[in-house]
């Protein structure tokens, strides 16, 4: 992620390629130089509505820390690391196959971050990559300083 950002303004189209294994991929979201609110990656040229990235922004997130606590338990999340502060990674079996997600969010919970790989590249610890991708995120669209 530290190449030079190439998509929606904050994101290298490498990270994403990594991540999701596709070559040939459509990313829409924010533009460069706007308020990042989201990112999402698909197959270039699919008819599949389902993303195989998505990143989300949530300035004012409508989920309290009991629903997110909540979430975190029917998933069987597994906390960030230390270092990352408040928030979960978990994986589920979807109609689409397997998801896995990090929330990453403000100690008052009003500002969050959303990360899902659905399915991801094969071989890949899916779960690395959603943790890697709130390391470098977090420090910009999580700031306690905003």
């Amino acid at each position: 992620m530290t190449a030079k950002p190439q998509e929606c303004g904050l994101i290298s189209r490498q990270a994403i390629a990594r991540a999701t294994g596709l070559d040939g991929l459509l990313a829409t979201g924010s533009r460069p130089g706007e308020r990042f609110d989201r990112c999402i990656a698909r197959k270039l040229h699919s008819d599949d509505i389902g993303a195989e990235l998505s990143i989300t922004f949530d300035d004012q997130s409508s989920l309290s820390l009991d629903e997110l606590e909540g979430t975190k338990q029917h998933d069987r999340g597994v906390n960030l690391p230390a270092d990352l502060g408040p928030g979960f990674t978990a994986q589920i079996e979807g109609k689409n196959g397997p998801s896995t997600y990090a929330y990453a969010w403000t100690p008052d919970t009003r500002r969050r971050l959303s990360i899902w790989i659905t399915p991801g590249a094969p071989g890949r610890d899916h779960r690395a990559d959603a943790i890697e991708f709130v390391r470098q995120l977090k420090p910009i669209l999580l700031s306690t300083s905003k």
